[in-house]
């Protein structure tokens, strides 16, 4: 089948063609992005997420443009945040440490922490049901996505798909914040 009529299906939503080009893609993009990410389960991650905005944005796909070029694009785009988050984590783990070996009063860290707790919290409970129930069996319980798609008798690419809208929506939220704030949502999210 042509790249033109497999984009043309994938865009009116037929799931047989979006598998097609998910199992002929997926471990393409997984074996180049674990060359650069040097980490499992990031590329593992990083492959659900590309398919995931690659299904999310099916109805802006330019069926005249190359498919392949597209789903590489995402995944470098994809490979830059996790490259950046990390950048991020680490530039605020070294600063929170070297904060904490010089500070004798570490009164204002513990306010900024409870407050952005506080803030996550709240957004957290704005959530439907089953998307606050499986974001805290992972982020709070440290269950993996199958663990949680097990406990509730769900699908794990719903429970992914749930992880996933709720992080977008979290980054959403915490865009506008400050810097401790968004150091905050990376190092605990």
């Amino acid at each position: 089948m042509l790249s033109e009529d497999i984009i043309r299906l994938i865009k009116r939503g037929n799931k047989e063609a979006f598998q097609k080009v998910f199992e002929e893609y997926a471990p393409k993009i997984y074996h180049f992005s674990l060359s650069y990410l040097n980490n499992i389960v990031e590329a593992e991650e990083l492959v659900q997420d590309v398919f995931l905005k690659l299904w999310e944005k099916r109805e802006t796909l330019d069926h005249s443009k190359n498919l392949k070029a597209y789903i590489y694009k995402v995944a470098i785009n994809t490979i830059y945040d996790v490259i950046r988050r990390r950048n991020v984590e680490n530039a605020f783990k070294d600063f929170a440490n070297s904060s904490y070996e010089t500070s004798s009063n570490n009164t204002w860290h513990t306010i900024i922490y409870e407050e952005m707790q506080e803030k996550l919290d709240l957004l957290v409970n704005q959530f439907p049901e089953q998307r606050r129930k499986i974001y805290k069996l992972s982020k709070e319980k440290g269950l993996s996505n199958d663990e949680i798609a097990l406990k509730l008798k769900i699908s794990k690419r719903t429970v992914e798909n749930q992880l996933y809208r709720a992080i977008s929506f979290l980054k959403q939220h915490f865009k506008n914040e400050s810097l401790a704030a968004l150091l905050f949502f990376y190092l605990f999210l």
